[in-house]
């Protein structure tokens, strides 16, 4: 039987920053990469990079549909017509993209979204629990501490120092403070935004709120808001057109379209991806964080089968301290740091950028 964290979406939008992990990856034309799929927005953006393939996959049906349809939007839309479909721009017609699209959908994506006819009316990507769980922050938490006029003024600030003191003079105070332990707790996020399961195998959780919003003091610190995506949807419920998503940047438009052929879909898990072909670069999420200890080492005994020597993996942690052993994995401690300072999305802990020991092999034609 199917288990039920996945029989719905949970994530209509990937919130990792794409821009740091296609950088860490150091992906070179030709190569071959695996990737979590979830709501595949950095897979397609990693198409950027020139691989030869991408193997995305995920074990949730949803996820998968979601990735083909943003596919499909990609491969019969123009740039403007997929922001107006996707819900980055308002649309009366969004029903008649979809019937264009829907012929070029899988049978099993095309049975989703027609039992799903609200997702495309609403817009693909306002549509995951975990984008639902900032919908109702922003509009039923955040007015008890700063009005939607000044939390979109604040999102299009562009240097860090009125950043900081925008945030100190508006948005910093007791009520907000009070308000974001209980909202970001681990109780509310495992119920209303990702999964009370997902924090099973974690330890401390009485100080996440803390940690998110030292996250987000730093963030806003050494990076622009005007141009967030992350910042954007959660404060604003959308994207703007300075803070796209780097997928949807219509820069990458035409060269996501040219590449589609290279992305593959697979539903499983990792330990069900087939061996044979080896993996030179793998983007993984936080994919080991909700897992115990034995599981966690059969997926590690699986990814030092699926990478090539020399081959490079992104992990993140949320909550988590997941790290792969030393003897198989070695983590680029200096560069992580580096990247993981410039990370855009204030939730996760760390990210990790990994090399597997041996040399790069030749690429067959």
């Amino acid at each position: 039987m199917e288990d039920r964290r996945f029989r719905f979406l949970r994530y209509a939008n990937c919130w990792e920053d794409s821009r740091i992990i296609r950088e860490g990856l150091s992906i070179r034309p030709g190569e071959r990469g695996l990737s979590v799929a979830s709501g595949g927005d950095n897979a397609l953006f990693l198409l950027t990079a020139d691989p030869a393939e991408i193997v995305a996959f995920d074990w949730n049906h949803s996820e998968l549909a979601c990735t083909e349809l943003k596919m499909a939007g990609f491969r019969e839309l123009s740039h403007a017509e997929l922001l107006a479909f996707l819900g980055v721009r308002p649309s009366g017609k969004r029903q008649e993209s979809y019937r264009k699209l829907r012929e070029g959908l899988s049978e099993s994506s095309r049975a989703y979204f027609d039992r799903h006819p609200g997702i495309i009316r609403r817009g693909l990507i306002h549509c995951g629990k975990f984008e639902r769980y900032f919908q109702l922050f922003r509009r039923g938490i955040a007015p008890l501490f700063c009005s939607s006029r000044r939390l979109s003024e604040f999102c299009r600030l562009r240097e860090p120092e009125e950043q900081r003191a925008f945030y100190g003079r508006w948005i910093d105070g007791k009520r907000f403070r009070a308000i974001f332990r209980l909202y970001f707790g681990v109780r509310l996020m495992g119920r209303l935004g990702r999964d009370r399961s997902f924090y099973r195998h974690v330890g401390d959780t009485d100080h996440f709120p803390e940690e998110v919003k030292a996250r987000f003091e730093y963030g806003i610190s050494h990076s622009r808001n005007f141009e967030n995506p992350y910042l954007s949807y959660i404060l604003r419920g959308n994207y703007s057109e300075s803070s796209l998503p780097d997928y949807l940047r219509e820069e990458n438009h035409d060269c996501i379209r040219r590449r589609l052929d290279r992305l593959r879909l697979f539903r499983g898990s990792l330990l069900e991806v087939p061996e044979g072909r080896p993996f030179d670069f793998l983007n993984l999420s936080d994919l080991f964080e909700y897992m115990d200890e034995e599981e966690f080492s059969e997926n590690e005994r699986k990814l030092s089968a699926l990478a090539s020597p020399g081959a490079r993996i992104a992990l993140w942690n949320m909550q988590n301290r997941r790290y792969l052993r030393k003897d198989d994995f070695l983590a680029e401690e200096e560069e992580s740091r580096r990247l993981f300072s410039k990370n855009r999305s204030y939730f996760y802990r760390d990210f990790t950028i990994y090399h597997v020991p041996g040399d790069l092999l030749p690429h067959e034609p």
